[in-house]
């Protein structure tokens, strides 16, 4: 058990296209309450106890730099989105601050995501030494994910369309689930119906 105070960065994976939705519209500047998907979920990731934040782009990277604006963060960009989350992944932990003791990565179509929820997950690490923190309602993971940097050398050697969770498997004894008791944090956006339902959850 471990209460060393850790510095976690945040990334932000919204790189990469949305291929269930029109070219017209990517997830990413979906709106919700007249903000921006990905300028909600930076905004909360800046808002919450992280050292820094790293956005990743790729797809459509001009109109969602320009929805981020003037906010506190790095933007990367991603060349190799098409490749899979994992270059996405790897883009963005070359960007995290040298001195990060973890990194949280964070979905872009996960709406009411949190910023008690991020934090929670921080406190849970830095109780715990936990090398993998990872939320989860029932018997459901969800995102986002944090890592020890222990972690990192493997991180930046993931390949293929997955990201993180490619670690789980060899490393389950260094999971913690952090369980919670709605699903609404985890809720996330695949599908145009996906939108639909959860524009009528708030409804």
């Amino acid at each position: 058990m471990s209460s060393k105070k850790a510095r976690v960065a945040g990334v932000v994976l919204a790189a990469g296209p949305s291929s269930r939705f029109t070219d017209d519209l990517p997830k990413q500047l979906l709106e919700l309450e007249g903000e921006t998907l990905v300028r909600r979920i930076a905004r909360r990731a800046l808002e919450s106890n992280l050292i820094d934040v790293v956005v990743v782009v790729g797809y459509r990277e001009r109109e969602i730099k320009a929805a981020l604006g003037v906010l506190p963060l790095q933007v990367v960009v991603n060349p190799d989105f098409e490749q899979g989350q994992s270059t996405s992944v790897r883009a963005g932990l070359a960007e995290v601050r040298p001195d990060a003791t973890a990194v949280m990565f964070l979905p872009v179509d996960q709406p009411f995501l949190t910023r008690s929820l991020i934090d929670h997950l921080i406190a849970v690490h830095e109780k715990t030494g936990a090398q993998i923190v990872v939320p989860a309602y029932e018997d459901q993971r969800g995102a986002p994910v944090l890592f020890d940097s222990t972690l990192f050398p493997e991180l930046a050697h993931l390949t293929g369309d997955s990201g993180g969770r490619q670690l789980f498997p060899r490393h389950q004894e260094k999971i913690v689930e952090v369980q919670l008791t709605s699903r609404e944090p985890l809720l996330d956006i695949d599908t145009p119906e996906d939108w639909e339902r959860l524009q009528g959850h708030r409804s």
